[in-house]
């Protein structure tokens, strides 16, 4: 009896772990039509008299579609110092049409190299439970660290479900109506 509960605790156990791995890999999902927030946040790991952090500048950023086709960019005049910096895309294209569904990517220029996230659009309202469950073939690269200097790009406000609620129900949960 002990040893079967030892099993079944260390079964759960195991799906919870990869569940965790499976939604941490998982793109940020946005419903269409909403605005979409990003910041950039600079960081300091103290390490004994290492080196001293300059703060990050924002030279600008783009949007990309899973082609990597530049949908939407903008370019500061001047570098934006990350602590006053809040970047909004409004889910239109340069021509100002609406995005379509599907798996984008998010470029921010800054002073210490490009910092990507990937995300996903997706119409709450589809027929279906979670729609497609794109998964995000590109390489995030979320955060950038020099000696113990860190700036790590994030989303403000970003449904990080993925297509995963419960461990045990697989695809379950993560869209729908308002």
């Amino acid at each position: 009896m002990r040893r079967r509960l030892v099993l079944v605790v260390g079964v759960l156990v195991l799906v919870s772990l990869t569940s965790v791995v499976a939604l941490s890999a998982s793109p940020a999902r946005f419903k269409l039509g909403e605005d979409i927030q990003f910041r950039a946040t600079d960081s300091t790991a103290w390490f004994w008299g290492c080196c001293t952090c300059t703060e990050t500048l924002i030279l600008g950023w783009r949007i990309v579609n899973s082609m990597e086709q530049v949908i939407y960019s903008v370019r500061h005049d001047v570098p934006v110092p990350s602590s006053s910096w809040l970047g909004t895309w409004s889910q239109v294209d340069s021509e100002s049409a609406a995005a379509p569904e599907g798996v984008y990517k998010l470029h921010v220029d800054t002073s210490v190299g490009t910092l990507s996230r990937c995300f996903v659009l997706y119409d709450p309202c589809s027929c279906c439970w979670c729609g497609p469950c794109p998964s995000c073939t590109c390489e995030d690269v979320f955060s950038i660290t020099n000696c113990a200097c860190r700036v790590t790009l994030a989303f403000t406000d970003a449904c990080q479900t993925g297509c995963l609620s419960f461990p045990l129900f697989w695809g379950w949960g993560c869209c729908g109506c308002p």
